[in-house]
C-alpha cells in the first residue's frame, strides 16, 4: 500500500496523533473486535514471538520462568529451616523433660552438692540435676543402671541439637545459592525488575544465634560408673572392712 501524496506529489508524513485523530473521527475505534472487553495476556511473559511460544508453554504445564523458580525456592528453604528447627525445639523440650525426670536417680542420694561435684567430678552443677536428698543408696546395680540412662539421654539431647543446627544451616545454605542465582540473573537482565533480589543470609550469624537459642547440657564424665562404684564402695563398705 503507497502512501498518501500531497497535491504536488510529495509523500505525506503525518504524526501518530493526527493518526489517531482520523480513526476517531471516521469512527474506526467503535467497530474494533473485542471493543470493552480486558485484554488476554496471560500466554505473554515477554515480547517477542520466541517469548510468547516458551512462555506459554512454561504456562500451560504449569512451569514458572527460571527466576521466578529460584525466588519461590529460596522462600521455601527458607520456610523449611524455620520449621524444621521448631520442630526441633519441641523434640528437645520433650527429651529435656525425660532427663529432668530421670535425674534425681542419682542426684537424691548424695548429701550435699559439694559431694555430688567431687564424686562425678563436675565442675559445676548441671541446670538438669535435682537437689540432693542424702536418701539412702538403692542396691549397686540399680544406681549405676539410673546413671548410665541418665547420661544417655543427656549425650542423645546434645547430639540431637548439632543434627538440629546442621539441618537448619544446609536449609539456609540451598537457599543462599537460589538467591545468588535469582539475582545474577536479575542483574544481567534488561526486563526483570530489580524488585525480584533477595538477599543471601549470613550463615555465620545464623549459626550463632541458633548455637545460644540451642545451648547443649552439661554431660556426664565418661567415666561416670566407675566414679559411681568408687563412690558407693565407700559410702557402703564391706563387711570385714566395718569388722576390722
Amino acid at each position: 500500500m503507497s502512501p498518501r501524496r500531497q497535491p504536488d506529489g510529495r509523500p505525506e508524513w503525518r504524526s501518530v496523533d493526527e493518526l489517531l485523530a482520523q480513526a476517531i473521527a471516521s469512527e474506526d475505534f467503535a467497530t474494533l473486535p473485542g471493543k470493552g472487553q480486558p485484554l488476554d495476556l496471560s500466554a505473554y511473559f515477554a515480547s517477542g514471538p520466541e517469548h510468547r511460544i516458551a512462555g506459554k508453554l512454561l504456562k500451560d504445564n504449569a512451569v514458572l520462568p527460571q527466576t521466578l523458580q529460584d525466588r519461590r525456592a529460596a522462600e521455601q528453604l527458607r520456610t523449611q529451616a524455620s520449621q524444621t528447627l521448631a520442630t526441633q525445639k519441641e523434640y528437645l523440650a520433650t527429651l529435656k523433660t525425660k532427663i529432668c525426670a530421670q535425674a534425681p536417680a542419682l542426684c537424691r542420694f548424695f548429701p550435699d552438692r559439694p559431694t555430688a561435684l567431687d564424686a562425678l567430678g563436675l565442675p559445676t552443677w548441671p541446670e538438669y540435676f535435682s537437689e540432693p536428698e542424702g536418701a539412702l543408696l538403692p542396691a549397686r546395680r540399680t544406681l549405676l543402671d539410673d546413671a548410665r540412662r541418665l547420661a544417655e539421654l543427656v549425650a542423645a539431647y546434645n547430639r540431637r541439637i548439632e543434627v538440629a543446627i546442621a539441618e537448619y544451616l544446609d536449609s539456609l545454605r540451598q537457599a543462599n545459592a537460589c538467591v545468588e542465582r535469582l539475582n545474577q540473573q536479575v542483574a544481567f537482565s534488561r526486563h526483570l525488575p530489580a524488585g525480584l533480589q533477595l538477599k543471601t543470609s549470613d550463615l555465620t550469624k545464623a549459626e550463632a544465634q541458633v548455637r545460644t537459642a540451642l545451648p547443649p547440657l552439661t554431660p556426664l564424665p565418661a567415666d561416670l560408673v566407675q566414679r559411681l562404684a568408687q563412690y558407693y564402695k565407700a559410702a557402703h563398705p564391706s563387711l570385714w572392712q566395718r569388722l576390722s
